[in-house]
């Protein structure tokens, strides 16, 4: 409990810290009512900063927080596999925070500077939901680093911060049969990373990194052990996938038709960077092999600029404006290069491979992953999958139903118990409920043969080299 005593002419209180210590103090009050008030308030700040609600006091200089990212950059930052997570910081939190002491970093001001940055409050080229928890996140980690090290007594302001809920988008992938279309509009430089993309799953950092001496063709193994010129994997260990057969021949042109110990280089032997637009290379070849969402019909005259709403048919016919001849421009289907990632995953649970052998080979920690993110139902299987429940009674001999209190009231009797409807299976598809879910748990011994679903892309001899 607080208390105040006078001593050599001035009033002195006593309270106890944030640590739980005496402390004692001179103060300038001039009233014991005024000294005890004061005395409270200390008491009350101390308790605060022992639930965390303010920082503590420290005896050194305070750090702003640029100077804080600063510090983390230079310890932490340049580390990453990404160097653009500095760029993001920069660009975002300097300008803000950057001349802020960090014990005005509270959880409302983090919270205020999120919110306008976030595309939601009207700014222009405003941040996702999921990049604005990136951003958070960033913030939690950096205070957490810096707690760790001493640089800050305090709570960590991210704490108080909400994360923010991401709606989940549909996913684009390719199916089974656009995949050998889109391999057949690839150039001839860029055909064998995509196959090699579409067949194992691996992210474009394992593509571009990998070497030579990691692809076994006698063993018939891949091993994915670093990303771009990092000596590690995302996932932070090395893993062995296997060659399909169908992939022999792409990754046979790859490694004679490269001049350096990378399988994928540059035509001067180098690492290519990490700004490849492989999605632009990816969407070319979809709007080439016809995989698109429509026809923007545009007209060409100098000074006309008619462009027409994407449309379904290829005719463009003349322009309403000039009547000169339109021409197409193919909409291409929206498919990143990491959706081809998502596409092996579909296909190969489609296929009917166990869940635990796609996992092994997107080399995920947990098949929630797998079965959630990565692997998508289109509507035909859910079609097919309705589709089974088929009952005894055709739907035109169903009896109306009577209502209980109307039966009793008419005197009908109640004969018996209700039939309920069992599912029914024709002779075709006389498989039992028990013997389909055994089958779908059934987990094969190697992944290389559910590779081998079918040839995708052109055949081997078609390909150069």
């Amino acid at each position: 409990m607080a208390s105040v005593f006078r001593w050599k002419g001035a009033w002195n209180i006593k309270w106890r810290d944030a640590a739980g210590h005496w402390q004692s103090k001179r103060s300038s009050c001039e009233t014991k009512a005024e000294a005890k008030r004061l005395a409270i308030d200390l008491e009350k700040k101390a308790e605060r900063q022992r639930e965390g609600l303010e920082p503590l006091p420290g005896n050194g200089p305070q750090l702003t927080f640029g100077e804080l990212l600063d510090w983390w950059w230079k310890n932490y930052g340049r580390r990453l596999r990404s160097p653009t997570v500095g760029i993001f910081a920069e660009k975002h939190l300097r300008q803000e925070l950057g001349q802020l002491p960090l014990a005005e970093i509270t959880a409302s001001k983090l919270e205020g500077v999120l919110n306008s940055r976030a595309a939601d409050s009207g700014r222009e080229n405003g941040l996702s939901p999921a990049s604005i928890n990136h951003l958070r996140g960033l913030v939690h980690r950096i205070f957490t680093l810096a707690i760790r090290n001493g640089l800050w007594p305090g709570p960590n302001p991210a704490i108080g911060v909400p994360r923010r809920k991401v709606p989940r988008r549909i996913p684009e992938y390719l199916r089974l049969s656009e995949v050998p279309r889109m391999l057949a509009e690839l150039d001839s430089r860029w055909r064998p990373l995509f196959a090699t993309t579409v067949w194992t799953g691996m992210r474009k950092g394992e593509l571009l990194g990998l070497r030579k001496s990691d692809v076994d063709m006698d063993a018939g193994t891949i091993t994915v052990a670093r990303s771009y010129d990092s000596h590690t994997t995302k996932g932070g260990h090395d893993s062995m996938l296997p060659i399909a057969e169908g992939l022999r021949p792409y990754l046979v042109v790859a490694l004679n038709a490269s001049s350096s110990d990378l399988v994928f280089p540059r035509a001067d032997g180098l690492m290519n960077s990490r700004d490849l637009a492989l999605d632009m290379v990816l969407r070319r070849a979809l709007a080439r092999a016809g995989i698109v969402t429509g026809y923007i019909h545009r007209c060409r005259r100098k000074g006309c600029g008619y462009r027409s709403e994407p449309a379904p048919g290829l005719e463009c016919g003349r322009c309403p404006k000039c009547n000169m001849r339109l021409w197409s421009q193919a909409v291409p289907r929206h498919v990143r290069f990491h959706d081809l990632r998502h596409t092996t995953a579909t296909l190969l649970l489609k296929a009917g491979v166990p869940l635990a052998t796609v996992q092994r080979i997107l080399r995920h920690t947990d098949p929630a992953i797998t079965s959630e993110i990565y692997g998508h139902l289109d509507l035909d299987d859910m079609r097919t999958g309705i589709n089974r429940l088929a009952f005894s009674s055709p739907a035109g001999q169903l009896a109306p139903v009577v209502p209980l209190r109307k039966a009793a009231s008419a005197g009908l009797a109640f004969l018996g118990e209700p039939v309920v409807n069992e599912l029914h299976e024709s002779k075709n598809e006389s498989r039992s409920l028990f013997e389909i879910q055994n089958e779908s748990a059934t987990i094969h011994q190697s992944g290389r043969q559910d590779l081998n679903l079918r040839p995708l892309g052109p055949e081997p001899s078609a390909l150069p080299g």
